[in-house]
């Protein structure tokens, strides 16, 4: 009887196209020679592959400031100039692209309080410059704005909601918020009873009135602050 011919191994850096397998390892052009690494899930996106997923967040910031939470998968896909099977990869839903695109500006958020608020000596003008700098984002991100604002009834900023922040981000803001907070009560400018967990709603209204258009954000603004400032006589304890 003959010997069955033997079955060839598979070229080193092929990988059977499974939901889980990153973008690079299903690009067209990705290096078939590329050595075998460990589980595909836990790699690091290669760069070009890391710009895509750059081009479709920024084409869906385009898109969902144009259209809102009705744009398109294709339509996005076109604007970033990649295919649609490139965007699925990356997101295989609309509602984990959407998360990205928050937990992208939740990030930026982030590096804002740490780089810039918190050494800024003045511990009332650093809460003042945190309303600024949201509303300011979400003025020029309008599809952002309306991802908070459509959620904010779950409490996309405190945890939980469908489309939000990452738990260690959740985490960190409140950490840094009450940092923020701890300096201002020191200072004695902010109300006694004001904690760090009552900030994230007064956020997710500003997103609200910012998507809607219908009034001055700042004015609004200047009315939350004029009612988180310490008034006269008053002192922690």
């Amino acid at each position: 009887m003959s010997t069955p011919p033997a079955i060839p191994e598979p070229e080193a850096g092929a990988t059977a196209p499974d939901a889980t397998t990153p973008d690079a390892l299903h690009d067209p052009q990705a290096d078939a020679t590329a050595p075998p690494g460990p589980c595909p899930a836990a790699r690091p996106l290669r760069a070009d592959a890391a710009r895509n997923r750059l081009k479709v967040l920024d084409a869906a910031r385009a898109a969902f400031a144009q259209d809102g939470r009705d744009a398109q998968m294709d339509d996005i896909a076109r604007r970033a100039g990649v295919g649609v099977g490139t965007v699925y990869r990356h997101f295989p839903t609309k509602e984990s692209l959407a998360q990205a695109m928050v937990q992208q500006r939740f990030e930026q958020i982030l590096a804002f309080i740490r780089d810039e608020l918190l050494v800024d000596p003045d511990p009332w003008r650093a809460l003042e410059r945190s309303f600024e700098f949201c509303g300011s984002m979400q003025e020029r991100d309008r599809g952002y704005a309306e991802l908070v604002a459509s959620v904010a009834g779950s409490g996309p900023l405190v945890g939980g909601g469908p489309v939000g922040p990452a738990g260690d981000q959740v985490e960190e803001m409140l950490d840094l918020t009450e940092q923020l907070l701890a300096r201002a009560h020191a200072a004695g400018v902010v109300r006694a009873d004001l904690k760090a967990t009552d900030m994230p709603p007064f956020y997710a209204a500003l997103a609200s009135i910012v998507q809607a258009g219908v009034v001055n954000w700042r004015r609004y603004v200047a009315i939350v602050l004029d009612g988180l400032r310490a008034r006269p006589g008053e002192r922690d304890g």
